[in-house]
């Protein structure tokens, strides 16, 4: 989904090469693929902007991996609440958001978590993922609305619908987090360890 209102001006998407390049930087690579072998990859993935994507998305795994690093090394070296906020905020100063386009963000990131957290359901891993996949994607229908400022909006006329999948996944969940406290019950007879 690209993030509403993020500039007057959109940026041109980044080259294969330069995500490739700040991949590289991250230390994600082993030994970075050569300009050759970024060519071949391109063709293999279906082009140059669907490799460029797959990079993108891999360069927001590095980064979010060194963020959540660095972050706790800020933790034990004493920091609190106000600077995590402030090293937080970096996220949306980074993407290029201002005002309504931090929902769009919002809403990209809830995405990757919403698509996580349905694969391990499909997986069957357990009833506290099964309630987390449903809020995640009652969280995403909600922000998909949110973003939503005109009836003019070509995504106007999916609030509605958005709005009913949302309360449908939010019921589901409850429903799962009500039967949450009898299942730890027979799973742990004698308590939660630990």
């Amino acid at each position: 989904m690209p993030i509403p209102y993020q500039s007057q001006v959109p940026a041109p998407a980044p080259s294969a090469a330069a995500v490739s390049e700040a991949l590289a930087a991250l230390g994600a690579y082993a030994e970075p693929p050569s300009a050759g072998e970024l060519e071949q990859q391109a063709a293999a993935a279906g082009g140059e902007h669907v490799l460029a994507a797959a990079l993108a998305n891999a360069l927001y795994g590095a980064a979010t991996g060194a963020g959540m690093l660095a972050e706790g090394h800020m933790l034990a070296a004493g920091a609190g609440g106000k600077e995590m906020s402030l090293a937080r905020q970096q996220i949306l100063k980074a993407s290029g958001a201002e005002g309504p386009g931090v929902l769009g963000v919002l809403h990209w990131q809830t995405g990757h978590v919403s698509q996580l957290l349905k694969g391990l359901d499909e997986q069957s891993c357990g009833p506290v993922i099964a309630a987390a996949a449903r809020t995640a994607s009652a969280l995403l229908a909600l922000l998909a609305c949110s973003s939503v400022f005109s009836p003019e909006d070509e995504r106007a006329g999916q609030v509605v619908a958005e709005l009913d999948r949302a309360r449908r996944d939010l019921a589901a969940a409850l429903d799962e987090l009500d039967a949450l406290p009898a299942a730890a019950a027979a799973m742990f007879p004698d308590g939660v360890p630990g």
